[in-house]
């Protein structure tokens, strides 16, 4: 379950399917959730598309926002430290995972992220 502020979602680990299907974010890249480590280039990646039950705050959290994932293996909770929009929807994202856990979806004709460090 990812949480942030009163909103929630289950996540999947999934690819397009999964992300088109709308019902849950997907974990798109990365270790498995809390065994990420930022400094070691294995950033969790969680997406959804900006039109899908509010997946769209993926792209512009606020700096200081908090975002709490829980698994059956425990529950980790992360705080954004910056967040980038790049040209285009459904850019290449390569080289735009940092940090911990990226967040990502488009905003408007662009495609934004969120990233987080753990806390």
């Amino acid at each position: 379950m990812l949480s942030i502020g009163g909103w929630s979602a289950s996540v999947v680990r999934g690819g397009q399917d999964e992300v088109d299907a709308c019902r849950d974010a997907v974990q798109w890249a990365g270790p498995e959730i809390g065994d990420e480590d930022g400094y070691e280039l294995r950033t969790l990646v969680v997406v959804g598309h900006d039109y899908c039950r509010g997946f769209d705050r993926f792209a512009t959290l606020p700096v200081g926002s908090t975002v709490t994932l829980t698994t059956t293996r425990g529950s980790w909770t992360y705080r954004v430290y910056a967040h980038y929009i790049t040209p285009g929807r459904g850019s290449p994202a390569a080289g735009l995972y940092w940090g911990d856990l990226t967040l990502q979806s488009c905003v408007g004709p662009d495609t934004g992220f969120s990233y987080l460090m753990r806390v």
